[in-house]
């Protein structure tokens, strides 16, 4: 069953607090040890927290990561931007369908050779110079080449629910990108079938990652400075992320088009 997260947050809490209470009834304490907590923190908790509390479970421990977002979409294409526009409902709440034209097909199989996202947010009709932003919602450019992840609920009565993006990739000169610039570093699991996934120290700093253009408007990213400090030894993770290859690194889109064909299994 899948639940929203701020309830999976809550429902982890409410976990600790039986273990808690429990331990207190035990005579033990009032407070659970570590090792209690970690006893409260199930599976699926894990699976969740690795997903970033989305609906899509991706275990942590996964070595293949790309085998687990391709298993987790229903269509993956590679395609170009070449249309958005903004619908009103009856509300006059706005609503961004972004047109993608598909140049690859990767999984899954799609009756046009066009495929329009909706997204809630856009201009406000009632003030132009204002602007309705929904936190979890993907921003488009036209003349953008992208590729995506998305999961497919033809049958929704929602629009804006029946395709939705699990995962986004964007494509600039021919390197694979986040949305904030990161490049993308693939690497074959040595001794293993499959590639891990992990991101570049740095950013490219191309306009295309730090600006969001909505209508008229444009919106620039700030983003902060990231350091580590090495004189106290710093963070492992962080370490780790500084001693990663820089952006001009990325894989490639043809050869992460090919390991994508590799993960998926012929139906």
């Amino acid at each position: 069953m899948n639940y929203p997260k701020s309830l999976l947050v809550l429902l982890l809490a409410f976990q600790c607090v039986i273990a808690a209470e429990q331990l207190a009834a035990d005579g033990e304490g009032s407070e659970p040890s570590l090792e209690q907590l970690d006893a409260a923190f199930t599976a699926e908790d894990a699976a969740r927290e690795a997903a970033a509390w989305s609906d899509v479970l991706i275990d942590r421990d996964q070595t293949d990561a790309l085998t687990g977002i391709t298993a987790a979409a229903d269509l993956v294409f590679r395609g170009t931007v070449v249309s958005q526009k903004t619908v009103y409902d009856a509300n006059d709440l706005p609503f961004t369908h972004t047109t993608f034209s598909i140049s690859e097909l990767l999984k899954g199989s799609h009756p046009d050779a066009e495929v329009t996202l909706i997204q809630e947010g856009g201009v406000s009709r009632v003030d132009k110079e204002s602007i309705v932003i929904v936190s979890d919602a993907n921003h488009f450019t036209v003349g953008a080449d992208e590729l995506l992840f998305l999961a497919v609920d033809a049958r929704n009565p929602v629009a804006e629910a029946r395709i939705t993006v699990n995962n986004r990739f964007c494509i600039a000169n021919n390197g694979v990108y986040d949305e904030n610039g990161h490049g993308l570093l693939l690497e074959s699991d040595e001794g293993r079938t499959g590639y891990r996934m992990r991101w570049s120290r740095d950013r490219n700093p191309a306009p295309r990652f730090t600006q969001i253009k909505i209508g008229p408007h444009t919106i620039t990213k700030q983003f902060e400075k990231e350091s580590v400090n090495y004189d106290s030894g710093g963070d492992a993770e962080a370490q780790a992320k500084a001693a990663a290859p820089g952006y001009l690194s990325s894989v490639r889109v043809d050869a992460l088009t090919a390991a994508i064909t590799d993960t998926v299994t012929p139906d």
